[in-house]
């Protein structure tokens, strides 16, 4: 997995505090883990709406560009875009560069879903 990977865990927390350990362990600690964790698939889906999947994908091809100039690309109102841009840069799958342009700064995307019985 690149460095430039975002890990996306939804479900149980105890396999983020696993790799945590882990990377601890093996002096890695230092190094930032990329992380974005959901409680629930449900949580994941409310959050990342099929729109703003479109959004990050499209940004992803397009690098750094205004939020106007997304929002022609996606041919979707302008506040709407905004809007969605503000929640993805809250969670981190979107950043701004020094001349306010946004973009995506992952390669990958790892999406891991626990499905871990319930004791």
């Amino acid at each position: 997995m690149s460095d430039n990977t975002l890990i996306i865990s939804i479900g149980d927390m105890d396999d983020d505090f696993t790799d945590v350990i882990e990377a601890w362990e093996s002096g890695k600690a230092a190094t930032p883990l990329n992380r974005l964790r959901f409680e629930s698939i449900s949580g994941f889906m409310s959050y990342l709406t099929p729109k703003r999947w479109e959004l990050v994908t499209t940004l992803r091809n397009h690098e750094h560009v205004s939020i106007k100039k997304l929002s022609e690309i996606l041919k979707r109102d302008y506040k709407n875009t905004h809007t969605d841009v503000k929640a993805m840069q809250e969670i981190g799958l979107i950043e701004r560069d020094e001349n306010e342009l946004i973009y995506v700064p992952w390669d990958d995307l790892d999406i891991k879903m626990n499905l871990k019985r319930a004791a």
